[in-house]
């Protein structure tokens, strides 16, 4: 855990809560912590993990769970390997100090774990996105479900442009996006729109000039891209490289600031639904956010930090309501009786069965200046 400067703890006065009830004692509470900070999602990783570690550092600073009530995260490397996740939970229910954990970039790997920890210890998903995954009380999910943004950001471009044909990139080996396409298109299609083709990837490809010139033989009017992170930049920079002149449509992989760095141009215009941005996010607690993490890390957040950030301070809130000794049960039912994270960075946050929702749509795109902006229909 990192050591936080005076100015940590004055940014964080603010949580500092009335305690009306008979608080948990003082002590040091750990959350287990998977990361994915190494391997193919790497960048994503690092930013979960980071808004984690600032929400952890925030929490302990404010004493919002109790005067003299530390939050710790025992962190430990996945690199997006299922295999790892699964020992890792094993070394966190061994432990007795852990008292829940947050993990998991992957669907599929958190079914993996699900099962290690069931009704043993809670688990609160900070980057998985597959509908169905938590399961309470002892598994939530406060990633905001990008499936129904993907769908109403395609009907959205898709009844501003009035394309006649479009194209589809998917992840062939990742369900979730292979259901986010099938939805977007039948949304497309209400508006009219037939597709032109739909063309396979796999999340460990790295040559897209074949594929972006398959897509470019079906003469589409529109593209849009349904993969993980890396493919997504890669069929982009590609397509623009081939002379692709036409209008692209992404997801929310495209929003950290390191996709921008690693292609630039190729991503300016490019729309997608994005639940945060410090450009975008305007609320005083998105604000102190981006500061905090800024002046941490010297860079701005990004929508995955946010996710790292929201799933310590959920944790952290059930801590807060609880009375006596926390007990790995007595958290998993705290958590159950959470309707919303009241510290947020979206301006609202609620949890309903376990899943945390953010309500309404922010279409935005990468402008030449290297900065998120809403985005207009030309």
């Amino acid at each position: 855990m990192r050591k936080y400067a005076s100015w940590l703890l004055a940014s964080t006065l603010t949580f500092a809560p009335m305690f009306a009830h008979a608080a948990v004692p003082a002590g040091d509470y750990v959350i287990g912590f998977v990361t994915d900070s190494t391997g193919p999602l790497a960048a994503a990783g690092q930013s979960f993990t980071h808004g984690a570690e600032l929400a952890a550092a925030e929490i302990t600073a404010s004493n919002y769970v109790a005067p003299g009530a530390k939050l710790t995260l025992d962190i430990k490397e996945a690199a997006g390997d299922a295999a790892r996740s699964i020992q890792d939970m094993h070394q966190f229910l061994a432990d007795r100090r852990v008292i829940a954990t947050s993990c998991c970039i992957l669907s599929p790997i958190v079914n993996s774990v699900k099962p290690v920890i069931a009704e043993k210890l809670a688990l609160v998903v900070y980057g998985a996105t597959a509908p169905g995954l938590p399961s309470p009380p002892w598994v939530y999910s406060v990633t905001a479900l990008p499936g129904p943004k993907d769908t109403e950001t395609a009907a959205t471009v898709a009844k501003a442009l009035k394309p006649k044909t479009v194209a589809y990139f998917v992840s062939a080996d990742n369900d979730a996006f292979k259901a986010r396409m099938a939805a977007a298109e039948a949304a497309v299609k209400q508006t009219g729109a037939t597709t032109a083709a739909v063309i396979s990837v796999l999340g460990t490809d790295t040559d897209f000039t074949a594929p972006a010139t398959q897509a470019m033989g079906a003469n589409p009017d529109v593209i849009m891209v349904y993969t993980t992170q890396s493919p997504a930049v890669g069929i982009i920079a590609a397509l623009r490289a081939r002379g692709y002149k036409g209008a692209i449509v992404g997801n929310d992989v495209l929003a950290p600031a390191a996709m921008w760095k690693k292609i630039g141009a190729p991503l300016v215009g490019v729309p997608f639904p994005l639940s945060f941005s410090p450009d975008v996010n305007q609320s005083a607690e998105a604000k102190a956010f981006v500061a905090a993490y800024t002046k941490q890390y010297g860079n701005p957040p990004d929508l995955y930090s946010a996710q790292g950030y929201q799933a310590i301070w959920l944790i952290g809130q059930a801590l807060h309501s609880m009375d006596g000794q926390p007990t790995r049960e007595g958290v998993a039912a705290a958590l159950a009786k959470q309707t919303g994270i009241d510290h947020n960075v979206y301006g609202g946050q609620a949890v309903k069965n376990g899943q945390a929702e953010v309500t309404g749509l922010t279409i935005v795109n990468w402008t030449a200046d290297g900065t998120l902006a809403a985005w207009k229909a030309p």
